[in-house]
């Protein structure tokens, strides 16, 4: 009896998860073949890229002197794996959602290979491969032009490799190139590296030391270089325009049950099978997704661990019935729910919502009516003004946002426009009047309220008719006192 309800919690876990793995794909098609912004900052980075292609420097000091002020705050290796996708397909965020997915699905193949290799049998591997695209994150972050799939994608060859190097009783020199691609991606990946240098450390400080001294000093050399090399342009971009005192919450990875059971889950792994390796990449992993990431973070370095250190689990709870079908039935419960009641917003926003006559692009179209095609918008959220086929005045609000935090950038190079009248709207999500500088995300524009003020005047409110993640439901527009109140 228990080995057939053993048998059938194991086919259900496996619907699950495949029908998990089905819904990237359905998300991954529909965000190729969508021609507009659908996560925050898409927009930023697919002009980030362009502006490669058009021959500016990633750091250029001219990126914060000049609208639309294409700030790329991340370090430059995804941006320019991206650039020549772009060049070929002329698509603004295609290219670098297929370059994410590809990475993604890379990642769950990295994921599966260190968990086949830790258990000795292929079947963990599948279900390594299978709990990464399960997580609410990878589908809602690896399908979007963002760096996060990529960097996490070679920070897990990283460490498949050092997990090699290691059974094999060596140094992982071999690990060193991938997890400083990883940081050449996003800056803050660096958890796998930190995670393998300390378990070296700890194991054999002898051989450790040197490996923590080349590690170190890889990461050290490429920041100063940079920095060095673009006169300070690389530091203002990716520390003053990234690092926020306003740090992340752990809430959007504990309030989901399926993450909270994993993470459950896989410290029991680390603890069982004294994986110290994998359980410093598990606890370093959340905690830096947390303190650096700001109001996004991913949490792609612990989601990695906990499927690698799961399939493990459910492979070595094979010999001990009771424990399996435990273990298979609270998966299968928590996955259930996961499937059908947190990933439906996914559902909606990602595949039903994604449509031409969807309420994003109602909203653009609105805007698009009431201004010029020559036109330029300050906008909050510049994704918006981009669907409207308008020149934004600003590429990423939160990136200059942290930099005025930071005293990096001062928004009164608005000031003179401002007053001139030259922008043909201003777009907010909220009232002027409500707008205080507490925000993280309205720093660029709170000192300017008064010149606003003075210069525009509230000519309507767009509203989305659907929930969207990261956007508020309304849109303040603000005109010149100079346009009639006509249009």
């Amino acid at each position: 009896m228990l080995a057939l309800l053993s048998r059938a919690l194991t086919w259900a876990l496996a619907a699950l998860l495949l029908a998990g793995a089905l819904l990237f794909a359905a998300v991954s098609w529909k965000m190729l073949t969508y021609r507009h912004e659908v996560v925050v900052s898409e927009g930023a980075v697919g002009l980030g890229v362009r502006s490669i292609l058009d021959g500016v420097p990633p750091y250029d000091r001219a990126r914060f002197e000049r609208e639309p002020f294409v700030v790329l705050p991340y370090t430059p290796l995804y941006y320019l794996l991206t650039a020549p996708v772009m060049g070929l397909t002329k698509a603004p965020f295609a290219a670098g959602r297929l370059v994410s997915i590809a990475f993604a699905l890379g990642a769950a193949l990295v994921a599966g290979f260190i968990a086949a290799r830790l258990t000795g049998f292929r079947r963990p591997g599948a279900a390594a491969a299978l709990l990464w695209l399960s997580f609410y994150p990878v589908v809602f972050w690896g399908t979007a032009q963002r760096v996060d799939a990529a960097a996490i994608f070679l920070e897990l060859v990283g460490l498949a490799i050092a997990l090699s190097e290691r059974e094999k009783g060596r140094i992982p020199w071999a690990a060193l190139p991938p997890f400083v691609l990883a940081w050449a991606t996003h800056q803050f990946l660096v958890a796998g590296l930190v995670a393998v240098t300390v378990d070296l450390v700890l194991r054999d400080r002898r051989r450790g030391l040197p490996f923590a001294a080349a590690a170190a000093g890889s990461v050290a050399a490429g920041f100063l270089l940079l920095s060095i090399g673009t006169h300070g342009a690389f530091w203002r971009a990716t520390v003053l325009g990234a690092v926020s005192a306003h740090a992340g919450s752990a809430r959007p990875f504990l309030g989901s049950p399926w993450n909270v059971l994993l993470f459950a889950l896989a410290g029991v792994t680390v603890w069982r099978r004294r994986e110290r390796l994998l359980g410093i990449y598990l606890a370093l992993g959340l905690a830096l997704a947390v303190g650096t990431q700001g109001s996004f973070p991913p949490f792609f370095s612990p989601l990695a661990a906990m499927a690698i250190l799961v399939a493990a689990l459910l492979c070595d709870a094979a010999s001990r019935p009771r424990l399996r079908v435990a273990l298979l039935g609270a998966l299968v419960s928590f996955g259930t729910i996961h499937l059908l009641v947190e990933m439906r917003s996914l559902v909606r926003e990602r595949i039903a919502g994604l449509r031409p006559d969807g309420p994003r692009l109602a909203v653009a179209s609105a805007l698009a009516s009431m201004t010029s095609p020559e036109g330029t918008i300050l906008a909050q959220d510049a994704g918006l003004v981009l669907s409207a086929r308008r020149a934004p005045g600003i590429a990423d609000p939160l990136v200059l946002s942290t930099l005025a935090e930071n005293g990096a950038w001062d928004p009164a190079r608005l000031a003179p426009g401002i007053r001139e009248g030259r922008y043909d709207a201003i777009v907010l999500d909220r009232p002027l009047e409500a707008i205080t500088g507490r925000e993280r995300e309205t720093r660029w524009v709170a000192p300017l309220k008064d010149e606003i003020a003075r210069a525009y005047r509230l000519v309507d409110v767009l509203r989305f008719d659907a929930a969207w993640h990261f956007l508020e439901p309304e849109r303040y527009v603000y005109r010149p006192k100079t346009v009639p109140e006509t249009f």
